[in-house]
């Protein structure tokens, strides 16, 4: 089930995760303290919805734990 980037970044930011919108194009990323980042392709803006693929690697990306980030969604 697809969720919107605006909830995906919302739960991001719990874990410490912030979004950086683009420069240009579409892609933004979301970066930890580490300065890890994770690009999610996102032609809509906020309004993009991504697909559970994005998720996973995204929680992959981080080391978070998948269920617990699809809880917050």
């Amino acid at each position: 089930m697809p969720a919107s980037f605006s909830d995906i970044k919302r739960a991001a930011q719990e874990f410490g995760i912030a979004a950086e919108k683009p420069t240009r194009g579409s892609h933004w990323k979301l970066r930890d303290v580490t300065g890890k980042a994770y690009p999610l392709p996102c032609p809509n803006g906020e309004r993009s919805e991504l697909s559970d693929v994005y998720i996973k690697g995204l929680c992959r990306a981080f080391g978070l734990d998948l269920d617990d980030f699809k809880r917050r969604l």
